[in-house]
């Protein structure tokens, strides 16, 4: 058996604690590059929602679609109720699930997707939820969103098999374009929670988890890396002063 020296053993914990103290504080400085992140992107909401409601034709005529994320709008036309869109491995309140995605029409040519919000898996994976056509023409107000796609998810269909309502991993237009066979406009529409045409809506931006709250995690870090470099330093003095 292998017995360390007072210097090697005083060594061996001072460089576990230096690993600690390092992960420590990396934690920290990540929940502060979180908050800054989150403070861009609250003020990117405020900012843009606060702007003029847009209409599909400013819609159509934006060269640069992705400047306009949070901005309201507000468009008329009809849903296309064979071509629900099932986007899978979502939550609401402990819910695994769906969010609904229905095109929408823009024009003769060109569909936006529009998001209504989370709907429960039901009791089986094998068995889709019904989702219930909304007939005619009707008017649907929302905000601009990206329209997400997983980096870590390869393929957007589990299957080769094409059944409509059709379950995605993620949104890939290119796909969806070919499959539905018009246009796909870049951007999604969020619906407003009070739509009637929404289950339960996406969280907004200003509803998730504050800029402070990260800041809060992040002294918590710092303080537990202080207080580890604190307790290691005394236990090293006390045991060096009864050697």
């Amino acid at each position: 058996m292998i017995r360390l020296t007072p210097f090697q053993q005083t060594l061996i914990i001072t460089l576990l604690v230096l690993c600690g103290v390092t992960l420590l504080c990396s934690l920290g400085f990540w929940q502060l590059s979180r908050a800054e992140q989150k403070e861009a992107i609250l003020l990117n909401f405020e900012n843009n929602s606060a702007e003029r409601t847009l209409r599909a034709k400013d819609l159509l005529s934006q060269t640069s679609p992705t400047s306009l994320r949070y901005y309201e709008v507000k468009l008329h036309g009809h849903f296309l109720n064979d071509h629900n869109i099932l986007l899978d491995n979502k939550t609401n309140d402990g819910q695994i699930g769906y969010h609904v995605l229905t095109p929408f029409t823009l024009d003769d040519d060109t569909l936006i997707l529009i998001n209504r919000g989370f709907i429960p898996i039901g009791r089986s994976r094998a068995i889709l939820p019904a989702i219930s056509p909304i007939m005619g023409e009707v008017t649907i107000e929302g905000y601009l969103d990206f329209a997400y796609r997983n980096p870590f998810i390869k393929g957007s269909l589990e299957t080769h098999s094409i059944e409509w309502p059709l379950r995605v991993q993620a949104v890939d237009l290119n796909l969806l374009q070919n499959l539905i066979g018009k246009k796909i406009y870049t951007m999604l529409v969020t619906l407003h929670s009070d739509s009637a045409y929404a289950f339960v809506p996406p969280k907004q931006p200003s509803s998730w988890m504050t800029p402070s709250k990260h800041r809060g995690y992040a002294v918590q870090w710092f303080s537990l890396a202080a207080t580890l470099l604190a307790y290691t330093g005394f236990c090293l003095i006390r045991r060096k002063s009864k050697s």
